[in-house]
């Protein structure tokens, strides 16, 4: 049990900005809270959505923005961080080498820049256009989009940790033990699956497939650019994710049954 709360710890520190003792064993507790990825997920889609209740009430012309603006504090930047430096890389043209060390290098290039601007303007655009679909937990009537779309996201990273080669001989993958871990793809998939259907039905399947679709076809690509991945590219992996599902959501709603 303190095991496993060990690694519960180690996933909500690791993906959020909480910060909470674990004195358990740090690399066991690294592979180990993958599992939970969906799990904090659903943390933060918590937050958002009862945060986009209450500014919907007291604030709804400013909603998108303060939604946007608290996402990334829960997150701590952490994602868009390894998205500018996997679109430095990816956005340059380079070979392999120089591409993986244009990504591990800590200065932001014009590439990263104008990716995360538009990343960030496209995402603002589509929370505002969200749909007004409601969920009801308790006496709240909470979004199932914004509740969803975390939860996708920080799945997403669960295949692309445990299906998909390590790209440097060291670094976050390789902590998190990458292309290891078939058990926790399994659980965490199983977890993501019933909160795909207990927020959207039919409709929360069908994102998570087009979601899974997605994110394979992301790994598998900068498998064959830069032979695996990075810890960047997780981070990346999970910004574009997010704004997939939001993207899916406001262009395709009918076609989820939603």
């Amino acid at each position: 049990m303190s095991n496993q709360l060990a690694a519960f710890l180690t996933a909500l520190q690791f993906l959020t900005r909480v910060r909470l003792s674990n004195r358990g064993n740090r690399e066991v507790s690294f592979q180990a809270s993958i599992v939970y990825f969906p799990l904090v997920g659903l943390i933060l889609g918590l937050i958002l959505a009862a945060a986009g209740l209450v500014l919907n009430h007291f604030v709804p012309a400013a909603r998108a923005g303060f939604l946007l603006a608290l996402g990334v504090f829960l997150s701590g930047g952490l994602h868009l961080d390894g998205f500018i430096d996997t679109m430095d890389g990816l956005l340059s043209g380079r070979e392999r080498e120089r591409v993986l060390a244009i990504m591990k290098d800590s200065h932001v290039g014009a590439h990263g820049v104008t990716a995360v601007i538009t990343l960030l303007l496209l995402k603002f655009s589509l929370l505002f256009s969200l749909p007004p679909a409601r969920l009801w937990l308790g006496d709240l009537p909470l979004s199932p989009f914004l509740l969803l779309m975390p939860v996708l996201a920080r799945w997403a990273m669960v295949p692309a940790l445990t299906c998909f080669p390590y790209a440097r001989r060291e670094g976050l993958g390789n902590l998190f033990g990458a292309g290891q871990g078939r058990r926790a793809l399994i659980l965490a998939t199983v977890a993501a699956i019933a909160l795909s259907w207990l927020a959207l039905g039919c409709g929360g399947l069908i994102l998570m497939a087009l979601v899974a679709l997605t994110a394979w076809w992301w790994c598998r690509r900068l498998t064959v650019v830069l032979g695996g991945l990075t810890g960047d590219t997780y981070g990346a992996l999970a910004e574009l994710t997010e704004v997939f599902v939001l993207a899916v959501v406001v262009l395709f709603r009918p076609w989820l049954g939603v």
